[in-house]
């Protein structure tokens, strides 16, 4: 869990211009200010991170990478230095290739190098990108090699893959192998600040659950992509339904917004400690859809001591709230409440519904491009 700077702020470099948005490190200190001073940091968000554009466009004459001076006068080991002082964690980004997406320094053929540099800043995270790679070989070969120079440091750091992202197009990915290598994996399109993109994501997800949702578990986990809520372009109930399926698909927490000037009901959303420990639960099992019917989506995902949390997603894009009314025979292969349980919404509000038992209907109203999140406990 933590903070991405890519999807709200991309490649500012003109900080003369924006001030407040340039990728500076100014941007990094002032996050981490606030997820100290105003709960996130309390709530599990704890990696400030760094995406593409915070380099300079050459490597020194020792062959090292370097932030751009202007933009990190004080450099990376002490921009590391102050997130830990916050008792926060600090991530960076590369690039399997000789380029990253955004044209600077590539890692290809500085593996080693690269990965003792950023322990050496005492970094925490890496997102390795996979752009300009020049085969599909070279690029699995430069993943699998970033995760060993990585664990020949010696420091723990986390590591985030594109890797299946970029192999999809024309092969399909071995998760078993990918596992033993990364820590999390993007297997999709980067995240829009939009319905549309929320959408596909959970689609996409849906459609090829048979192949991702097994291998997901604890060290190793599928990135549907950042967490957009707080910005611009989705409505309350598609915030939730963000909110609500990134819990279920047991997806790492990255927001990507501004930290400085939040409305206070997204920081409600993004802070809910019931859907966050829906989110960590200790099972490490990732949800799936069970059926879907019309415009409804049911899915689940099996959590610690017998319990299930249970999404019910309307994509409906017109009128008004719509019920839909199912079995409890259908949550966990009819023994997610058997014989009874007791059933606690999660959201869109916290409300308890009381004793039902395993021949029960469930009959839930649900806004259009909204989801109503559910938490099922045996009795």
């Amino acid at each position: 869990m933590g903070w991405l700077h890519w999807e709200r702020f991309l490649c500012g470099t003109d900080c003369a211009a924006e001030p407040d948005s340039c990728v500076s490190e100014r941007l990094f200190t002032e996050m981490a200010d606030v997820m100290v001073a105003e709960g996130w940091k309390e709530a599990g968000y704890e990696f400030v991170c760094i995406d593409d554009c915070w380099m300079a466009p050459t490597r020194d004459e020792r062959g090292r990478l370097r932030a751009d001076p202007r933009r990190f006068p004080g450099g990376i080991r002490a921009l590391a230095d102050y997130v830990h002082s916050k008792g926060l964690k600090l991530g960076i980004y590369g690039d399997v290739g000789n380029r990253t997406c955004a044209g600077f320094p590539g890692s290809y053929g500085h593996y080693e190098l690269d990965a003792q540099t950023f322990a050496s800043w005492g970094v925490d995270l890496l997102k390795f990108d996979g752009c300009n790679a020049d085969s599909l070989g070279l690029l699995a070969e430069g993943y699998r090699n970033m995760s060993l120079a990585l664990n020949k440091t010696g420091r723990p750091i986390v590591y985030s893959c594109e890797w299946p992202f970029y192999l999809r197009p024309v092969q399909q990915p071995n998760y078993t192998e990918i596992k033993q290598y990364c820590n999390h994996w993007r297997n999709f399109y980067d995240v829009y600040d939009s319905w549309n993109s929320i959408k596909s994501i959970v689609e996409w997800t849906a459609l090829h659950q048979d192949s991702i949702v097994k291998i997901a578990g604890p060290g190793g986990w599928n990135d549907p992509d950042m967490l957009v809520i707080g910005n611009f372009g989705l409505s309350w109930d598609q915030a939730v339904t963000q909110m609500a399926m990134w819990a279920i698909m047991a997806a790492p927490l990255f927001m990507s917004n501004d930290l400085r000037h939040m409305k206070p009901e997204a920081k409600w959303l993004l802070q809910n400690k019931e859907v966050i420990a829906i989110n960590q639960d200790p099972l490490g099992q990732q949800g799936y859809r069970i059926t879907k019917d019309k415009n409804f989506e049911l899915w689940e995902r099996p959590l610690a001591d017998r319990a299930y949390a249970v999404a019910v997603l309307n994509q409906q894009e017109i009128g008004g709230p719509q019920n839909f009314t199912f079995s409890l025979t259908f949550l966990g292969n009819g023994l997610a409440c058997n014989p009874a349980c007791c059933i606690q919404q999660i959201l869109p509000t916290s409300r308890d519904w009381g004793v039902y038992n395993w021949v029960s209907s469930l009959s839930v109203e649900v806004n259009p491009t909204g989801t109503v999140l559910l938490k099922v406990v045996p009795l």
